[in-house]
């Protein structure tokens, strides 16, 4: 084969493999719905108030419709959850110690984990019960998965999914005194011209903000209604 014919034939191949590359690798561009529930009064920390000890329970569900009939407990899908914990805890000014209880699917079964749980209950002044819940419907996914495969991720298709947080502040003793709750929308598009997109609205960021945002507008709300006393 000629040399500039060789060159011309190495040059094609790489282009067929930059076009496969983009096919069957879909990019995707994520987006969220504004926070609803949003406390828009000023607040002012409670810096002057008794310190107290409070226990932060964390519960994780996710729920597909059609597909779960009751919302499944899960592991943080967050990554680095703990420091968005850690940055939102700020807006808390008369917390002195705190302790985080991360729920777990296999609790029911652990005998142990039920007992450390109601120890950390009646050894702090209050716990704040913070459930994260993830809906998404399973009709909808799957028929956005079906035409993504058939048409090779050429075809856009959106997939959503709900997040409410829900956060029950409670007294030593088990009287609730508070409740919070925020939701939000996170919506992600696939499609492969889409993966040149994909660094600038990353699917991952987008759900960190939402929790991160949701965290300290509830305690920001629970920081101005002076509930931890």
């Amino acid at each position: 084969m000629p040399h500039y014919c060789q060159k011309g034939f190495l040059s094609a191949k790489r282009m067929l493999l930059f076009i496969m590359l983009v096919v069957l690798l879909p990019g995707c561009v994520a987006s969220r719905s504004e926070v609803q529930g949003k406390f828009t009064s000023p607040v002012t920390q409670n810096t002057a108030a008794d310190k107290v000890s409070v226990l932060f329970q964390f519960k994780n569900l996710r729920q597909q419709h059609g597909m779960d009939t009751v919302p499944k407990l899960q592991v943080h899908n967050v990554r680095d959850f703990d420091n968005l914990f850690r940055d939102s805890l700020q807006e808390l000014g008369n917390v002195s110690q705190y302790t985080t209880y991360l729920e777990s699917p296999n609790d029911v079964n652990n005998p142990k984990r039920r007992k450390e749980l109601e120890e950390y209950r009646a050894s702090h002044d209050y716990t704040v019960e913070v459930s994260l819940l993830e809906e998404s419907s399973f009709k909808k996914d799957f028929l956005s998965a079906t035409v993504s495969l058939l048409s090779l991720t050429l075809i856009p298709m959106r997939y959503s999914w709900d997040y409410t947080m829900t956060a029950n502040v409670m007294k030593k003793g088990g009287a609730q005194v508070a409740s919070y709750q925020r939701k939000a929308t996170l919506s992600n598009w696939v499609q492969a011209a889409l993966i040149f997109a994909y660094p600038f609205y990353p699917l991952e960021g987008k759900r960190e903000e939402i929790y991160s945002e949701c965290l300290h507008d509830i305690f920001k709300q629970i920081e101005a209604e002076r509930v931890l006393k």
